[in-house]
């Protein structure tokens, strides 16, 4: 019979392959919708296929991923929060469309007059999102032992009720500069997040298999060189900026997924998180 710490280690096993997972759909969805529009034609941004068929995989993909950065415990501290503020910015990126729909679609299925629903959807969101606050500011005040709070965790979630109150005052008093503006912050935050949380795994912050020194060295090496490649292309992307988003969107995106595959091979036979973040705090340089 499987221990409780097997189930716990098969659990957040298969959340990474569910990102995976979606990551891989989203990409399929949009090389499809692609090959049924003419060869040269693509949107300016993956952000922008919200207006064609991709619509229901488009945000589907971004909400289970934002439910699976929150579900995941970070190895230390500071990657939890990381994480869990990732969590809640990839819902914003899926509910507050792109306001360039772009030109090139087989179908043109969603009307570029978007307003009411992202009314509905982010009243909603804003409502689940307190809930969840409530609930985080109970746990961190009735933790104990091992499991209370540091000052890392009380940080992310003064700025994760900061960001949620921000994003309240501002969708409430200035409704079209919301609309104009909230996909994009979102969106670049969310991709800040993805190259620091690279950058921590390639300084060592990340929960180890046990697995022999060359084995560590090599993935150390390759989250190194993943991190590179995005500073490069955020670099790029600042340059150039509109002219090569979707080119930028579409790179970050295909590394943070080999980041996530290589992650995901490199944990599979490590033991609980829980057990092991302890340690993975105290070695990290």
């Amino acid at each position: 019979m499987a221990s409780q710490s097997d189930f716990e280690k098969r659990t957040y096993n298969y959340l990474r392959l569910a990102m995976i997972g979606v990551l891989i759909m989203l990409a399929v969805a949009v090389l499809r919708e692609h090959w049924k529009t003419a060869s040269d034609c693509w949107q300016g941004s993956i952000s922008a296929y919200y207006y064609t068929p991709v619509h229901a995989v488009f945000i589907g993909s971004l909400v289970t991923i934002g439910i699976c950065m929150i579900v995941l415990k970070g190895t230390t501290s500071l990657k939890d929060v990381l994480l869990n503020l990732g969590g809640l910015l990839a819902p914003v990126v899926a509910f507050v469309p792109t306001p360039n729909a772009g030109r090139c679609w087989s179908e043109d299925v969603i009307s570029r007059q978007a307003d009411a629903d992202i009314a509905n959807n982010m009243v909603a969101y804003f409502a689940v999102g307190g809930v969840a606050l409530l609930a985080s500011m109970f746990i961190g005040l009735t933790s104990k032992g091992s499991a209370k709070w540091d000052w890392k965790q009380v940080a992310g979630l003064v700025t994760s009720v900061l960001l949620w109150l921000a994003g309240i005052i501002w969708f409430a008093t200035s409704r079209p500069s919301f609309v104009g503006n909230a996909h994009y912050t979102a969106a670049v935050l969310l991709f800040a997040v993805f190259i620091v949380i690279v950058v921590l795994s390639a300084r060592g912050q990340r929960h180890e298999p046990a697995s022999r020194a060359p084995e560590r060295r090599a993935f150390t090496g390759a989250y190194g060189l993943i991190a590179v490649g995005m500073c490069a292309c955020l670099a790029i992307g600042l340059i150039w900026r509109s002219s090569a988003i979707l080119v930028v969107e579409t790179v970050l995106l295909v590394l943070f997924l080999l980041y996530w595959v290589l992650r995901t091979a490199e944990q599979w036979r490590a033991g609980e998180p829980a057990a092991t973040e302890n340690l993975a705090e105290s070695t990290t340089p």
